[in-house]
């Protein structure tokens, strides 16, 4: 599988992502020496991918963090929280009993993640060394690193990295030509790729193979989506709408459109927004009288709905999304094998 390469624009950014690509390398030279990053008091498992944008990191984050509940762990995530002001942090999100900031503080996937964990701390801030002592302190027993790929001063018991099966290396550049935010070698570090998108049956040889090459015996695992209905205010089941007006502001908006298209609604206006925008009143304002011309229900992404101002969020549809491991039990192997030294 060789990835395509970008158009005219991409050639012309090809200086900086030249440059991009050498600050990269030197970094990841330094952390490749023994000791360079630091271990934290309990294990911590990664989830991140290689390229920037969407690639169903925080579904997935989700699905382990049950996986280790239901096996008698008491998982903690620790988080970026891009969009937000959480800095270096710290900040505590979440001890288990909903969110205790908002996404203009703390972004939207830690929000997000506390409304649908419940008995789970989440941690936001850029500083993850500090973030993973917290949870620690918090009583946690293992970390869940959200969108950990790239922050190596942080030290791993399992590196999980997401590929979107649809389109796993974008055009093969790296940013800002193109969206790898390190070259495809970088999974020689991964302890195992997980292709997302996927069907049940969906054939991934040809993206192992390519895998193999940058990282031999890796295992490739398959994931996909369900779609798991309509809900509204509260979070609680909503009744399906036959037209809708949908809106998105995350990394890569064509899956949620496609979703809606196959739950058998029509989408009469999209809009898309850049990826984690606060939304403004006046905006959420326009897009409701958009939805009223067009006798039509306002839909937008779970993730996105945190960032809507109250009152209008009571107003508004999300169509939820699952992740489903079709590979469920060697991902869980892995999982079993990384813990394996750490009791809970």
């Amino acid at each position: 599988m060789r990835p395509p390469r970008g158009g005219l624009i991409s050639t012309a950014l090809m200086p900086l992502a030249w440059a991009f690509g050498y600050a990269v390398r030197a970094r990841n030279r330094r952390y490749d020496r023994p000791g360079a990053s630091t271990s934290a008091p309990i294990p911590v498992l990664s989830v991140g991918n290689l390229v920037a944008g969407g690639a169903g990191k925080t579904p997935l984050v989700a699905w382990l963090v049950r996986r280790l509940q239901a096996e008698g762990r008491r998982p903690a995530i620790v988080t970026r929280g891009y969009g937000g002001r959480a800095g270096k942090g710290p900040l505590l999100v979440s001890s288990g009993g909903g969110p205790l900031a908002g996404p203009e503080v703390c972004g939207d996937e830690p929000v997000l993640l506390a409304l649908a964990l419940a008995g789970v701390t989440v941690l936001a801030g850029s500083d993850r060394v500090a973030g993973a002592k917290a949870a620690a302190v918090e009583g946690a027993d293992v970390v869940v690193l959200d969108d950990g790929f790239q922050h190596r001063r942080l030290s791993r018991d399992l590196d999980l990295v997401l590929l979107d099966g649809a389109s796993p290396f974008g055009n093969g550049r790296l940013l800002p030509a193109g969206p790898l935010r390190e070259p495809a070698g970088a999974l020689a570090r991964a302890s195992a790729v997980i292709v997302t998108r996927c069907l049940p049956d969906a054939d991934v040889s040809a993206l192992a193979g390519t895998v193999a090459r940058y990282a031999p015996g890796t295992p490739v695992i398959r994931a996909g989506h369900r779609r798991a209905g309509f809900v509204g205010a509260a979070s609680e089941p909503a009744l399906k709408p036959e037209r809708v007006v949908a809106f998105c502001g995350i990394g890569n908006p064509v899956p949620f459109l496609r979703d809606l298209e196959e739950e058998g609604v029509e989408v009469v206006a999209a809009r898309v927004f850049p990826d984690h925008h606060p939304y403004l009143p006046r905006e959420i304002e326009g897009l409701r009288k958009l939805a009223r011309t067009h006798r039509a229900a306002l839909v937008t992404t779970e993730k996105d709905r945190v960032r809507v101002p109250s009152p209008a969020v009571d107003s508004l549809l999300a169509l939820r999304i699952e992740t489903v491991v079709h590979d469920e039990e060697a991902l869980l192997r892995l999982v079993r094998t990384a813990l394996a030294g750490f009791l809970p």
